[in-house]
């Protein structure tokens, strides 16, 4: 049974006619009517969907290649070539077929009949039907597999390994297509948590590694959108050095004066605001000098040269930032080794998701944003109003911090910051401790409430004149009578803020 039918139906026509001419003494090409124009138009013989199956497109379009005559001869094998032979059906040994681009048209304004007519239909179909009988018939999806595909059929070492290359492509393809349109749905009905998780993400960028130098790690991204960074210099980026910017990113999305995050560990070990972008650096180094070697630095403003000439007297691993001036790109890039990169657009994840053994756990990611509507205050003392954007500007770091998280803040910059640690209070005495004298006067924001009373009283100690924390605990009386031992102002959120 020879198979010297091929068949052409493809929205992305790019690089088609020069594959066609490659393969043409191979094939008799049919195909649907835009393409068909095409390829005649390069004097390449061609004929008509409709001419081959005696039946006309209809429905605008939205019918050309469902008929039996098409996937009759895409399925068909020789165990069924006397039924194929009786009811004139021509074997097809070729299926070129890429998609309607559903994920542009639903990436850019648009309204859902838009949407629903740029689901494909019969290029699925087509498809899945050539993919499946790949023994048969080779099946290409994507213009960039057309010259090595091409070289082969013309050098007649279509090879079966090849063509199951080419079926893993397709069904991978037509994989991500639909899934696609099943997220699309989700998220025009709201239906945050449907009753079967779909997700889809494409395209892995290579990683230099992953947590540990023995973790091979990729950066998997979804269906048209790029890294949400762009590497300017050094060595190649790791799995922790994107968790670590990722973390500047959360710190920068509740901020709008110029700021630097310094990041170890996926916790910020120094944050803060200022006026301009150097004092905010040395804002933030001042937290914790030490714990600031090779790490990883966020800024939300441009990179000055003195700036630049700043951080080059440091060791630090990875900078992120808008852009770098000139100069200041200069004065990084003598080092070959740092890390260098600026922010591309990205949008803040809408779901959390962690891997665990048979599963997924998943769950919105926190956005939320508390004001001073949010706040109660449950102690005598009242805060001053600067107290109060104090306390907003330390819940609003320790929400970022590795649970169980301490804060301790004056102004906008932190002054220390407890992290990950078993227990409320070493959070706390481990903040309190890296703001030593500097405490005096400061707000303190606790991730979650305070079992007992000790974390209050070290911070009464420590000279704290304001708290901040959810509030919930079964001692949240004996907490509050602590704080009005000390004459301390203390806030409840009603939430809490853990970062496992």
């Amino acid at each position: 049974m020879k198979r010297n039918q091929g068949l052409i139906s493809v929205f992305d026509k790019t690089g088609i006619v020069n594959f066609c001419k490659k393969v043409s003494s191979r094939f008799l090409f049919i195909s649907t009517g835009k393409t068909a124009k095409i390829l005649k138009a390069a004097n390449i013989p061609v004929k008509t969907v409709a001419s081959h199956t005696g039946y006309p497109e209809i429905l605008g379009g939205r019918v050309k290649t469902l008929h039996p005559e098409i996937f009759g001869g895409i399925l068909g094998t020789i165990d069924y070539s006397s039924e194929m032979e009786e009811m004139g059906v021509q074997p097809f040994g070729l299926v070129v077929v890429n998609l309607y681009p559903f994920q542009q048209i639903v990436s850019y304004p648009h309204n859902l009949v838009k949407a629903m007519e740029n689901i494909d239909i019969g290029g699925v179909t087509l498809l899945r039907a050539a993919a499946k009988n790949f023994r048969e018939v080779i099946v290409i999806c994507s213009p960039n597999d057309y010259n090595s595909v091409g070289d082969a059929i013309a050098g007649d070492k279509v090879s079966l390994d090849l063509r199951k290359e080419l079926a893993k492509k397709v069904f991978r393809y037509t994989a991500n297509y639909d899934t696609v349109i099943s997220r699309y749905f989700v998220e025009i009905t709201n239906d945050f948590f449907p009753p079967t998780l779909v997700l889809s993400f494409e395209n892995p960028q290579d990683l230099r590694y992953g947590e540990n130098w023995h973790q091979e790690a990729k950066y998997y991204l979804q269906a048209n959108k790029n890294p949400f960074y762009r590497q300017l210099h050094g060595k190649k980026v790791s799995l922790n050095n994107l968790v670590d910017f990722c973390a500047t990113i959360g710190l920068f999305s509740e901020q709008e004066e110029p700021a630097c995050a310094i990041i170890k560990h996926t916790s910020p070990c120094g944050f803060a605001c200022a006026n301009d972008i150097e004092t905010a650096f040395g804002h933030a180094l001042a937290t914790d000098e030490l714990s600031a070697f090779g790490s990883a630095m966020g800024f939300n403003r441009p990179i000055t040269e003195s700036l630049a000439n700043k951080l080059n007297a440091m060791f630090i691993d990875a900078i992120i930032a808008p852009e770098y001036e000139k100069k200041a790109f200069e004065i990084l890039t003598r080092k070959e080794k740092i890390i260098l990169c600026v922010f591309n657009e990205y949008e803040i994840p809408r779901y959390s998701i962690r891997f665990v053994p048979n599963g997924l756990l998943v769950q919105p990611t926190d956005t939320r944003i508390i004001s001073e509507d949010d706040l109660t205050v449950v102690s005598k003392r009242k805060p001053t109003p600067q107290e109060v954007k104090d306390l907003l500007f330390a819940w609003n770091v320790v929400k970022y911090v590795k649970s169980n998280a301490a804060v301790v803040s004056i102004g906008r910059k932190t002054l220390g910051i407890g992290m990950g640690q078993p227990s409320r209070i070493k959070a706390v005495k481990f903040a309190l401790n890296h703001a030593n004298d500097r405490s005096q006067g400061a707000v303190l924001a606790s991730d979650s409430f305070f079992p007992f009373r000790d974390s209050v009283d070290a911070a009464g100690e420590k000279g704290i004149r304001a708290i901040i924390a959810s509030g919930g605990s079964i001692r949240d009386k004996e907490v509050i009578e602590a704080a009005d031992e000390f004459d301390i102002a203390m806030i409840w959120t009603g939430i809490r803020c853990f970062r496992h």
